[in-house]
């Protein structure tokens, strides 16, 4: 797997700790931090948001997904341990859609900008501020607010401490995907000296954040982007996939869609359909170049609409 991402990403460290769980060897692409991103671009198909994993021609969106895959390549230690599904599912929920918002007020909070400024400077602070206020420009829910960081973040905090009282991660003795998602939000207020006590007033937060940073991200491979492309560009055919079409979605195969996420950074992204599922959309496209590519995303919080089909490649497969 080729993660493309960046060291500050939240929601790249989701996955860098993941494959620190699971102890896989993956290679490492650095994308930068706002736009423009010229050498991911011919990936996606003008999915903005990192990370990005590819494998191949093969190119998967959301973390969600990306954890997905991982799982099924790489079976255990478990990510999703049946068991704890449902448990998992809503943490996984707590995590990437309340306190990583949660976080982003806190991080722009006068504290945390100075921080910030120190590390990025005046320029890239306000770069990075534009970056991000046009990521949630597209999309159903608009940039969080600080009364919404603080409607969450602390009673969201003092409850993990609470469950934490008697294990060494959320579920019990061994981290699983739910650990990834909460932790990534933590990550990114710890980092941060100018908000860090946000987290560190909570003990039991933080020792289990200790924990799970001593995880690692496994064994990783820089390569560069160029690099990347090239595999892209060499691979032979794709990853296995069930041809199917979910019946209730009033699509048909091969038809021409765009997928666009729905709550925030909607780049639409047009192409075939050639997999939908309760689970899973892949579209195939013609990227220049780089011949023709498999998108994948997950179901859940990605829209699918019909095209006009002036975009949808003639499939070579």
């Amino acid at each position: 797997m080729i993660l493309h991402h960046f060291d500050a990403s939240p929601f790249s460290e989701k996955v860098r700790i993941a494959l620190g769980i699971k102890g896989v060897s993956w290679q490492s692409v650095k994308v930068p931090r706002i736009l423009p991103k010229p050498d991911l671009m011919p990936l996606t198909g003008g999915y903005r948001r990192t990370p990005v994993a590819q494998i191949g021609r093969d190119i998967y969106a959301d973390t969600r997904l990306i954890l997905a895959e991982l799982e099924a390549r790489h079976t255990t230690p478990a990510l999703y341990p049946p068991a704890q599904a449902a448990s998992i599912a809503a943490l996984e929920q707590l995590g990437d859609q309340v306190l990583f918002l949660a976080a982003i007020p806190l991080l722009l909070s006068e504290p945390g900008q100075v921080a910030l400024e120190r590390a990025l400077g005046a320029v890239g602070l306000a770069a990075f501020r534009a970056d991000r206020a046009a990521l949630f420009e597209q999309g159903r829910i608009g940039a969080p607010t600080a009364d919404f960081s603080a409607a969450h973040w602390h009673p969201s905090m003092a409850a993990l401490e609470a469950q934490l009282q008697d294990r060494a991660y959320l579920l019990g003795d061994a981290p699983t995907a739910a650990d990834c998602a909460i932790y990534h939000p933590v990550w990114y207020v710890r980092g941060n000296p100018g908000v860090a006590e946000a987290v560190t007033r909570y003990p039991r937060v933080a020792a289990w954040a200790n924990r799970m940073q001593a995880l690692g991200h496994a064994t990783a491979e820089e390569i560069s982007s160029g690099d990347a492309l090239a595999q892209a560009a060499a691979a032979n055919g794709f990853e296995p996939l069930t041809a199917t079409i979910d019946p209730d979605s009033g699509l048909t195969m091969n038809q021409s869609v765009h997928v666009a996420a729905t709550d925030y950074g909607g780049d639409s992204v047009a192409g075939r359909l050639v997999h939908l599922s309760q689970g899973r959309v892949v579209i195939e496209r013609d990227a220049p170049d780089l011949g023709v590519l498999r998108n994948h995303f997950p179901r859940a919080g990605f829209s699918v609409t019909p095209g006009d089909g002036a975009d949808a490649p003639a499939s070579v497969y």
